[in-house]
């Protein structure tokens, strides 16, 4: 397993581990940061770092109605993204998108609100193969890496976000 710091939003560091070729992935938190924190230009956004790395659709959700606007304008014309408005609060909005996009990897950063995803059953959770997560407190990072584990996932690799002490992220295979 690799281990990093990472002081950057930059997709390309910080989503460095994502595995999705040839996949339909699930962006969830696909903000472009721009209103609360520097965002160099030349930085790809999530969606369109996961479709670098080969994934053949991505569905990005976000809670900000602006954001959605904009890659809805700006990148779903020229890329296979589709950027849908959403504010995920709960394990039944999970059990919803994993029910209708049908996703093999997931990308997650929502803000504490990741701990959802422990609520689903382990035949839900399984569905899909590759998670890149952001946790957001030591003790969620802790539930995640026995849950990956629990289940049979690899651990490929953690990144400490050493900007934003103590989030980090994990990237679980399921092999």
């Amino acid at each position: 397993m690799i281990t990093k710091d990472v002081s950057t939003e930059n997709p390309s560091e910080h989503w460095e581990f994502v595995e999705c070729d040839n996949q339909i992935a699930l962006d969830l938190g696909c903000g472009r940061w721009e209103k609360v924190e520097f965002r160099d230009q030349s930085w790809p956004t999530t969606p369109e770092y996961l479709i670098q790395r080969g994934a053949s659709h991505v569905y990005a959700f976000d809670i900000d109605n602006e954001e959605i606007e904009w890659y809805t304008n700006n990148i779903t014309p020229k890329m296979n993204v589709t950027a849908i408005h959403k504010h995920i609060t709960s394990v039944t909005d999970i059990r919803h998108m994993l029910e209708t996009y049908n996703p093999t990897v997931i990308k997650c950063d929502i803000e504490g609100a990741e701990s959802v995803f422990l609520e689903l059953t382990d035949e839900e959770f399984t569905k899909v193969k590759f998670y890149a997560l952001e946790t957001h407190s030591d003790a969620l990072h802790h539930r995640f890496t026995e849950q990956f584990s629990r289940l049979g996932y690899t651990i490929v690799a953690n990144i400490n976000l050493v900007h934003a002490p103590p989030m980090k992220a994990i990237f679980a295979r399921k092999d």
